[in-house]
């Protein structure tokens, strides 16, 4: 039996890529990469082998990055901006894992802030009303540079808790996550939808890991761009998407365009890339 496993080309041994875990039972927001990451491991396996995906142990992003810095799970993949990736030394998986949908925002909002929310016109109204986000996130950065009134809170659970009780105004969410946040949370009492706003923004993010896990960083490439050129990786973000853009009505919206903070880091040209959700295609 020993000789017959050591006969065993390297590729035919299974890869295990690790994926980083929920923050909570409620948080589905990894739902689509997962899938993204097992289909692109399924288009190079005639050619690079077998795969297992892993979950990694409950963490932060914080506490995810240094993980991936350390090397001390299989092949961690982290989804998150250079701005975070790089000054942890972690390398890029060279596209972009959300086709840029996740540069179109719409809000929760507090129920009581409705008329004041409809009614802010301008992007200066806008930035004055009152904002959470995630600590750490990108987006902080991104609302800030656009003077937008930010408050940072360190759990995921915890952020549709203040915008319910009114100690918030908005929570502004990527339509690709927003969807199953409206189901998780229907019906808790002072937390709502709103249906005024559009904000867009480029936020690059893309697949981390370390830099030493180059055969995973070289086979997820050549995996998410066949995806994509083949169409099954824009009908997979189709599917986690349809339930929720009727609802959205993104089109009628005001789009209001944020710009990118000062020296934001890019690794690549997304815009080969990039999907139009206000094109008639995807209505």
């Amino acid at each position: 039996m020993p000789a017959l496993l050591a006969a065993r080309p390297a590729w035919a041994l299974d890869l295990v890529v690790t994926l980083r875990a929920p923050d909570s039972e409620n948080d589905l927001r990894n739902a689509y990469v997962r899938d993204a990451v097992q289909l692109a491991l399924e288009k190079t396996q005639p050619t690079d082998g077998g795969f297992r995906l892993s979950i990694s142990p409950l963490m932060n992003k914080r506490r995810a990055l240094l993980e991936a810095s350390r090397r001390l799970l299989p092949n961690f993949l982290v989804t998150t901006g250079p701005d975070l990736a790089r000054p942890a030394g972690l390398a890029p998986v060279l596209f972009p894992i959300h086709l840029g949908t996740n540069r179109y925002r719409v809000c929760f909002m507090h129920a009581g802030r409705r008329a004041a929310i409809r009614a802010a016109d301008t992007l200066a109204a806008v930035a004055r009303l009152r904002h959470v986000q995630g600590r750490d996130w990108p987006d902080v950065a991104v609302l800030r540079a656009n003077g937008f009134s930010v408050r940072e809170v360190g759990t995921y659970d915890a952020l549709f808790e203040m915008v319910a009780l009114g100690r918030a105004d908005l929570f502004c969410r990527n339509v690709l996550e927003i969807g199953h946040e409206m189901r998780t949370h229907a019906g808790m009492h002072g937390l709502a939808l709103d249906d005024s706003l559009l904000l867009s923004y480029d936020l690059p993010q893309y697949l981390y890991t370390h830099p030493d896990n180059r055969p995973v960083i070289d086979r997820l490439e050549r995996g998410l761009r066949m995806a994509f050129a083949d169409g099954s990786l824009p009908a997979l973000l189709r599917r986690y998407l349809k339930p929720s853009l009727a609802q959205l009505d993104l089109p009628r919206r005001r789009l209001f365009t944020l710009s990118p903070p000062s020296g934001q880091t890019v690794e690549m040209n997304d815009k080969p890339f990039q999907i139009d959700l206000l094109a008639k295609s995807w209505r």
